[in-house]
């Protein structure tokens, strides 16, 4: 998937989140703008992997070590991966801390699905390299494919937003 397609996933997840998670703060506060940038920054990190990818581009040297470390689709595309990112920033002390590590956390979890929409699907029990994709997969950038799941989370995030109390 896209760049694009990760924000809006990332977006999506968020909105989704708050209506499924008891958060300790209002959607229409700091913390709340906070933790949907937040998701919007997990729903791109996974990609660090990735030296050609938006976040890649930005964190060049950071990107290349990971990627001729582990390649790419692999650790960052895991449940490890999660769960390191979870624990990690469940470190940042003060009331900024539960919004940027649900944040992060949920958007990173939505760039995987994402990704297993996708033929290649990902390593999502990484150390153990099978790739894991959905039933029904769309072509990266296609308007039909990735067309349709961006309208799909669109539609989402407006229901939720709507939704939130």
């Amino acid at each position: 998937m896209k760049a694009g397609t990760h924000v809006i996933g990332g977006v999506a997840a968020g909105a989704a989140g708050y209506s499924f998670i008891s958060m300790p703060f209002s959607p229409d506060s700091l913390y709340g703008i906070t933790f949907i940038a937040s998701g919007v920054i997990g729903g791109l990190l996974p990609d660090i992997c990735h030296p050609f990818s938006w976040i890649g581009r930005r964190l060049r040297l950071l990107s290349r070590i990971i990627h001729s470390i582990f390649g790419h689709r692999t650790v960052t595309h895991s449940f490890l991966f999660i769960a390191v990112l979870f624990l990690s920033l469940g470190m940042i002390e003060q009331s900024w801390g539960t919004p940027i590590q649900y944040g992060i956390t949920i958007g990173a979890a939505s760039h995987l699905l994402l990704d297993m929409l996708t033929p290649r699907g990902v390593a999502l029990f990484y150390p153990i390299t099978v790739n894991i994709k959905a039933p029904l997969t769309a072509k990266t950038g296609s308007i039909m494919g990735e067309g349709v799941i961006n309208l799909l989370m669109i539609l989402w995030i407006v229901y939720y937003g709507t939704h939130l109390t």
